[in-house]
């Protein structure tokens, strides 16, 4: 029990995210889409639900000929702490000023989940993106 503890303290004192692991079980991605495979790109479009698991998806997918594309939306909230340097005896300490949320910037990282299709039935998906 007392190594829990340590481990919950250590991961809020390093602001990781992500280091408590949850008892619910997350749908890997991948898998779940390779049900799609062989399926029509109407049929993908009307079964497929990414908002519920828990993505957030750039409006509606974008469909050619040979491709039935979704992007999935990944914010993230990157911290830049103002720092100063305060000279105590000759010596410069660094000194952090403000706190990590006033002092960040938003990014939209996203993820194309492209179904290649022939004759408009899913063959085969490709990831294309740094959020995938």
């Amino acid at each position: 029990m007392m190594n829990y503890k340590f481990y919950i303290l250590s991961c809020v004192l390093l602001g990781i995210q992500g280091c408590v692991t949850s008892t619910s079980s997350k749908v890997n991605l991948q898998d779940y889409l390779q049900q799609f495979i062989g399926q029509s790109a109407q049929q993908i479009q009307q079964n497929l639900d990414l908002k519920s698991l828990g993505y957030q998806v750039l409006d509606q997918p974008s469909i050619t000929e040979k491709q039935l594309t979704y992007t999935i939306l990944r914010p993230m909230n990157i911290p830049t702490p103002i720092v100063s340097n305060v000279d105590i005896g000759g010596n410069a300490i660094p000194l952090q000023l403000g706190n990590y949320s006033a002092n960040s910037y938003d990014v939209n990282f996203n993820c194309k989940i492209i179904f290649n299709l022939n004759h408009q039935i899913a063959e085969s998906i490709q990831y294309q993106g740094k959020a995938c």
